[in-house]
Parts: C-alpha cells; sequence; structure tokens
C-alpha cells in the first residue's frame, strides 16, 4: 500500500510538470518576433602606401677623435753633435720616406772602425801563419802513426793465436758450472729423497703398530716396508752419483789449471807487443802535443777575429745610426733642434706621425649592430667581432663641429674581437688614407684632418632590398593594413632596426600590401576603410 501511495504522488508531480512546459511553450508560440534594425559601421578614411621591396643602405654613426695610425719617435742612438738637420723637421713639416732627417757628427766613430780593421787585418795573416806550421806538424804525426798501425798489427796477431786458448779455457769452465749445477741438482734430490725415506719409515712403523693391534690388515703394513726399501735404494744411488760428479769437477778443474798455464804464455807475448805499441804512442803523443799548441793558439787567434768581427760590426751599426731616416711618409708634430747641438743616446729628437693614414677609435652602441648585421648571410656567426671585420663595409669620415659637406673616404679598418661588458658597446677603428692629400684639402676649401679633431664617422653596409616604412606607422609593435576587402587588419611585425625617421620590417608584412600610414581611433579588426582621396 505503502509503494501505490509513493508511485501515485510521483505520478501526479510529473502530470503538473508536463502541463506547465506545454502552456509555456503555447504561449511563446503566440508571442511576436521581436525585429531588428540593421545598422552598419561608416568606412574610416585612412592614408594609406603599398609595402614594396626598396634600395637601402644600411648605416650608422659613430663619434671619435683623429689619432695617427703610427707615431714615430726619432731618438738619437749615439751620443755627440749634430752635424745636419733637415729644413723641413720642424713642427708642420712633411718629409718623404727614406730621406735623411738628422746626421750626428761621425768622425769619431769613423776612426774606431778604421783602426778595428787594421786589427782584423793582423789576426787573419797570424792565422795564415798558424795554419802552415800546424800542416807541417800533421805530416809528421801520420808518419808516427803509421808505425803504431803496425805495432797493433802485430798485436791482433798475437791475441788472434791467443783466443783459441781462451775460447777452451771458456768451454772448460762452462762445462764446470754445469758439473756444479747437476751436483747442486743432485744434492737437493738427495735431500728430498732422504726426507720421504723418513717420513716413509714413519709410515711403516706406525702401520706396524696398527697392525699389531690388528686395526689394519698385514699386507698394509708389509707394502709400506717395500716403499721404505725402495726409498733407501733411491738414496744410495743419488750418493752415488753425487760422488760421480764430484769426481768429474775435479778432472775439468785439472784441465782448466792447464789452459791457464797456457793462457799465461800467450799473455807474455801480448805484454811485449803492447809495450812496443806503447813506444809508438809515446811518438805519437808527442806530436798531438805539439798539434795541440797549435790548435790553442788557432784558437785564440780565430777567437781574436771574432771579437775584432764583431765589434766592426758593431762600429759600422753605431757609424750607421749617426743618420737618422725617416720610416715612412711623415708629418712632423714636435721638432726642434739646431745644428752643433750635442745629444745624448736616447735622447728624444723630434716626433712624426704616418701622413699616409689616420685613424678614428670609436665604440659603436650593441643596439646599433643590427644595421650592418642586415648584410645576408652574416648574422649567422658567433664572434661578433669576426662577423664584423668580414664585412664589406664603407665609411666616410665628416668634421663633428663644421661643414657636413666636407666629406673624406675612409674604411673601416678593424673591430675589437670583445665587448665592453659596462657600456655594452663594441671598439671599431676607421682609417682615413692619405688624409693629406684629399680633393677638399688640396683645393683649400677645408683644413686638413689633424690629431685631435672630434669627427663623425658614418659606417655603411651594402645597399640591399628592404621592406622600409614609416616609423609612425608602427603601433606598438603593430602595423595596421588595409586587407582585401578594405578591412582592418592588425598584423604583428618584427624588425631588425628603426631610426627617428623609418623602421626595417623583416616579418609580419608583404610587398604590394596597402599600409596604414595615419593614426585612427578607435581601432577595431574588420572595421571597414576607405583609401583618402587626393586633393
Amino acid at each position: 500500500m505503502k509503494f501505490l501511495k509513493v508511485l501515485r504522488n510521483f505520478l501526479l508531480f510529473a502530470g503538473m510538470i508536463v502541463l506547465g512546459l506545454l502552456a509555456a511553450k503555447q504561449m511563446m508560440d503566440k508571442q511576436k518576433p521581436v525585429e531588428h534594425e540593421e545598422t552598419s559601421m561608416p568606412a574610416k578614411i585612412v592614408q594609406i602606401m603599398d609595402v614594396m621591396m626598396q634600395p637601402y643602405t644600411p648605416g650608422v654613426v659613430a663619434w671619435g677623435y683623429v689619432e695617427p695610425a703610427m707615431v714615430f719617435e726619432g731618438k738619437a742612438q749615439v751620443s755627440g753633435k749634430i752635424s745636419f738637420v733637415h729644413a723641413d723637421l720642424k713642427a708642420g713639416g712633411s718629409i718623404p720616406k727614406g730621406t735623411v732627417v738628422v746626421e750626428i757628427d761621425p768622425e769619431d766613430y769613423q776612426t774606431s772602425l778604421r783602426q778595428s780593421k787594421a786589427d782584423l787585418s793582423a789576426s787573419r795573416s797570424q792565422l795564415d801563419q798558424l795554419t802552415q806550421e800546424e800542416k807541417n806538424t800533421r805530416n809528421a804525426l801520420e808518419l808516427a802513426m803509421q808505425n803504431l798501425r803496425a805495432a797493433q798489427q802485430n798485436m791482433k796477431n798475437v791475441q788472434r793465436k791467443k783466443a783459441p786458448i781462451a775460447k777452451n779455457t771458456q768451454l772448460i769452465q762452462q762445462n764446470i758450472n754445469l758439473l756444479r749445477q747437476n751436483l747442486n741438482i743432485t744434492q737437493k734430490n738427495l735431500d728430498l729423497a732422504k726426507r720421504n725415506l723418513i717420513l716413509a719409515k714413519k709410515e711403516a712403523y706406525r702401520l706396524n703398530d696398527l697392525a699389531k693391534r690388528r686395526l689394519i690388515a698385514q699386507n698394509q703394513a708389509e707394502s709400506q716396508q717395500q716403499k721404505v726399501i725402495s726409498a733407501e735404494q733411491q738414496v744410495l744411488q743419488l750418493e752415488q752419483s753425487l760422488v760421480q760428479q764430484r769426481q768429474s769437477i775435479v778432472q775439468q778443474e785439472q784441465q782448466l789449471t792447464q789452459q791457464d798455464q797456457s793462457d799465461a804464455s800467450q799473455d807474455q807475448n801480448v805484454l811485449q807487443q803492447q809495450q812496443q805499441i806503447i813506444q809508438n804512442q809515446q811518438s805519437v803523443t808527442d806530436l798531438n802535443g805539439q798539434l795541440a799548441t797549435y790548435a790553442s793558439r788557432r784558437a785564440n787567434v780565430i777567437a781574436q777575429m771574432k771579437r775584432i768581427e764583431q765589434q766592426v760590426k758593431g762600429q759600422q751599426t753605431t757609424l750607421g745610426r749617426t743618420k737618422i731616416t725617416m720610416p715612412f711618409d711623415a708629418r712632423i708634430t714636435q721638432g726642434d733642434l739646431d745644428k752643433g747641438e750635442f745629444v745624448s743616446t736616447g735622447g728624444v729628437l723630434f716626433e712624426a706621425i704616418n701622413a699616409s693614414s689616420l685613424e678614428i677609435r670609436a665604440e659603436l652602441p650593441l643596439d646599433t649592430l643590427n644595421i650592418l648585421m642586415a648584410v645576408p648571410e652574416q648574422g649567422a656567426a658567433n664572434n661578433i667581432g669576426q662577423v664584423l671585420n668580414d664585412l664589406p663595409l664603407q665609411a666616410e669620415v665628416r668634421r663633428a663641429d663644421a661643414d657636413q659637406d666636407i666629406v673624406w673616404e675612409a674604411r673601416v679598418s678593424r673591430f675589437s674581437e670583445s665587448i665592453d661588458s659596462v657600456r655594452r658597446t663594441v671598439g671599431i677603428v676607421i682609417a682615413v688614407d692619405n688624409p693629406y692629400s684629399s680633393s677638399a684639402s688640396a683645393a683649400g676649401t677645408y683644413p686638413v684632418l689633424m690629431k685631435g679633431m672630434y669627427v663623425q664617422a658614418t659606417i655603411m653596409a651594402p645597399e640591399q632590398q628592404a621592406l622600409v616604412i614609416p616609423r609612425t606607422a608602427i603601433h606598438q609593435g603593430r602595423a595596421y593594413v588595409m586587407n582585401a576587402g578594405d578591412q582592418l587588419e592588425i598584423r604583428p611585425v618584427k624588425t631588425r632596426w628603426q631610426d627617428s625617421q623609418q623602421v626595417l620590417v623583416v616579418d609580419g608584412l608583404d610587398a604590394g600590401e596597402r599600409l596604414i600610414v595615419n593614426d585612427l581611433i578607435p581601432v577595431i579588426p574588420g572595421m571597414p576603410l576607405k583609401v583618402k582621396e587626393a586633393p
């Protein structure tokens, strides 16, 4: 009954829900639909430009001071009075390469050189005389050496006869050594056999005792007794062999004594031949002593000659140092010398700079390097200094504090191999070749580049095709593009660099697209656009 009551209540509740849903559907079907009024956003008038590849020359600007590529300090390498001073050896003067600019009086150095050359000639004559005397003594020595070689040959003949005796003696000695080795082995075997005999006897005694007590069979004790007998026979045989070996050693030693007597007789003959050799050697030694005297005297003369030759060479070098020659085409920055003035060694006489090249040292911020690195196939290297040095860069220099129309052609000489971690810059050296022969300077319209001038250097990479757009067309890393449906499309772009006017785009825009160059308010993706008509 309870179940039926619950079922009835459930059915009533479900019926009420169904009736409510049917009533709600009927009300919705009778309701009129909402009418919507279609509205459209007015087209925004914009200014556009066609994105296209165009020739572009990447470049950066650096500032620095003019410095000479090479500075030469003319120092006095010898002391003395100045006998000649070039007329242009003054501040601001120009002197070509190879010109003698200063000469110190060479008279004293020339006199010393002549004396040294005379001493050298005398030493050479003395050396020739010693050479002839030495030649005569060597001839006498050669004769004495022949006599010595004859005596030595006789000695070899005697020794050749002695050799068989010595060989027999050696063989007998080897036999004795072998017999003694065999004797030692036999002795060891005998000792081992005796130990085995003792052990066999002990074992036989033990087995006999066990057999008496009938703990083992009698035949076992008898077998062990046979082993004892066998061990005793082995000991006896080894003792006999030991005696025979000792007798053989005695016989061999007797033969060895006989061989020693024969060897002593041959030694007497050898001694006689040795005395003859000693006499001949004494003659050779005396002659060698004489030659040794010549050798030492010759060495002294040669050493003296070498010392004088070095002295002559040094004096010639010193004489050459009395003249100072300009090593390159130079401009004089310091110079105030007078003829007759005394100078000391090491004193600075003048200062000159290389007229063929000047340098400007500057620092480039790392942020500007992307401009130069835009050259194709150069941005993947790891060594920034090597990459930049390999770039085909060009440069030009202007005075930073004067007319910017006057330009000196320059070249990028080198980059530093490391980065200044504090300032985040990389060093660059720009060279200006032949700065004193530039067209502007030659025409007199502009002063020459001089040491210490503050200049502006422009470094340029080769011209290339690139997407370059106005900087104002970039809005927080995005560009506004008018698509084919004349609607606004917001495009994120990637740039390599930008300056105050332009931006180089490497990703996000394609050639032929329409770029909006004016500001838009509001900015709604997909909003309709209209190109502003030209006035």
